[in-house]
């Protein structure tokens, strides 16, 4: 699925508010049956990647973390007639800044609390042109370093597109 956000508004300590433009996709699998409610499934990220251009801190990139400890993200039936779906996306993820203030190497963080984007008005999935939007703004740190936060996201809201 392809995703893209305009305007991300990225708080970094140093500069204050940097704007970002990001694209790229996502790839989810099911993984098992959710019995709750109207029912559903459980979904796994098995590959996520978006960047954005800024000619402040270089290449942007934001892409699956090498762990797994994430949630399983939910895609739930709230309506049958006619179908209505709640997709949240938990997501933990590496944020790469290619030229971070003050120079030197590549600056990766990660996100100190899963994130979770959100779609409660879903009627057909895959998406076509749905926006997800971030529940909470989410603090970056340095890997290993979770206290030191460094920058954090505002707010986000991705548009999903399923092109087969």
């Amino acid at each position: 699925m392809t995703m893209y956000a305009v305007s991300v508004p990225l708080q970094v300590n140093v500069l204050g508010i940097v704007t970002l433009d990001f694209k790229g996709g996502i790839r989810v699998r099911v993984e098992e049956n959710l019995s709750a409610g109207l029912g559903g499934v459980k979904l796994k990220i098995i590959g996520h990647e978006v960047s954005a251009d800024s000619p402040v801190l270089g290449r942007v990139t934001l892409s699956q973390a090498d762990i797994d400890t994430t949630p399983l993200s939910l895609l739930e039936l709230v309506s049958a007639l006619p179908p209505k779906f709640r997709n949240t996306i938990f997501h933990d993820f590496t944020f790469t800044i290619e030229k971070p203030p003050g120079g030197g190497p590549p600056l990766v963080l990660r996100n100190t609390k899963t994130a979770a984007l959100v779609n409660d008005n879903l009627t057909t999935f895959p998406p076509q042109g749905s926006v997800y939007h971030l529940q909470q703004p989410i603090d970056l740190a340095p890997v290993g370093a979770p206290t030191q936060v460094i920058a954090t996201i505002q707010a986000m809201a991705f548009t999903v597109s399923y092109n087969p």
